[in-house]
């Protein structure tokens, strides 16, 4: 195996699932995959990949080398930056997903301040609400507002995704403070919607009992925006169920008020993960570390 190339190609071909994913993201042809594959199981005198016309799956005999060829490459990673910068300098590039509204708000900011100590690390920051892929090697790390049960996944825990519910001071002097969920009913209620989900019933748990109560609203108010839903929320419009992450400001300041503090929905942990790959690069074990320092209080508290 004496060419590199092929055996970062036959990784990504892995990872990918796919000669044409693995092509596209190397900037590659799928003809040029092919033949390095080829040229690879040849050398090793083994079939790697179980070849189809819808799909390709990895034999045992690969799945054995990409376990052993993978930390290598790893290794070589490391070792290119040492030599690139000296071992005391973090450099190369970390790429990372996360939810648009959480993304937006927080780990914007946490990689301005992680940049401004390591000038030579990069970031490439994609925000979507879409779950992007970890295995195909388009990103390093990802935030995930969920429970994980991916025993592939390193995962690190900094918080929990708790939403509550929020209304300003002018809507509830005109409408009232609800005594109860079941009044939620009678309030006009601001939703969060996309295609394919409505969130039309709010699951409410209470903090100090145990009850639950599933409350179903209806609204003329509706959209696929967080960002709307708080605007529409600080200008009086109606109650939103919300992130306490996305609201933790205008509540600390007053533009919203806890709306039955004793409700709210079952929380979700909020996740840093990124897939088993040893050894992790220097620079997303430090930029691990330095959120968990960062968010040791968790900003989105009040």
């Amino acid at each position: 195996m004496r060419n590199l190339d092929d055996l970062i190609v036959f990784i990504r071909v892995v990872d990918c699932a796919s000669f044409s994913a693995a092509a596209r993201s190397l900037d590659l042809t799928p003809t040029t995959v092919s033949k390095q594959i080829a040229r690879l199981e040849k050398q090793l005198n083994i079939g790697l990949f179980e070849r189809s016309t819808r799909q390709i799956k990895i034999t045992d005999e690969g799945r054995a080398i990409a376990e052993r060829v993978r930390p290598a490459l790893a290794l070589l990673d490391e070792a290119a930056e040492i030599a690139r910068v000296g071992s005391a300098e973090l450099s190369g590039i970390i790429r990372i997903t996360a939810p648009i509204p959480f993304g937006s708000r927080y780990v914007a900011a946490a990689t301005a301040a992680f940049r401004k100590l390591h000038p030579k690390v990069g970031f490439e920051l994609y925000l979507t609400d879409r779950i992007i892929n970890l295995y195909a090697g388009d990103v390093d790390v990802a935030f995930r507002v969920a429970h994980l049960n991916d025993s592939q996944l390193i995962v690190r825990r900094f918080g929990n995704n708790r939403r509550i519910l929020a209304a300003s001071p002018e809507y509830l002097k005109r409408n009232g403070m609800p005594g109860h969920p079941k009044d939620l009913t009678k309030h006009t209620c601001l939703l969060f919607s996309y295609p394919g989900l409505l969130q039309n019933n709010w699951n409410l748990h209470s903090t100090i009992v145990a009850a639950e109560e599933v409350i179903s609203v209806n609204s003329d108010l509706v959209t696929d925006s967080g960002d709307t839903l708080r605007t529409w929320c600080v200008e009086g419009l109606g109650i939103s169920l919300r992130e306490r992450w996305d609201i933790a400001d205008e509540i600390r300041t007053g533009r919203l008020i806890h709306v039955l503090p004793d409700w709210e929905e079952q929380a979700k942990p909020i996740n840093f993960i990124r897939p088993k790959r040893h050894p992790t690069p220097k620079r997303i074990s430090a930029f691990s570390e330095f959120l968990a320092d960062l968010w040791r209080i968790p900003p989105w508290e009040y």
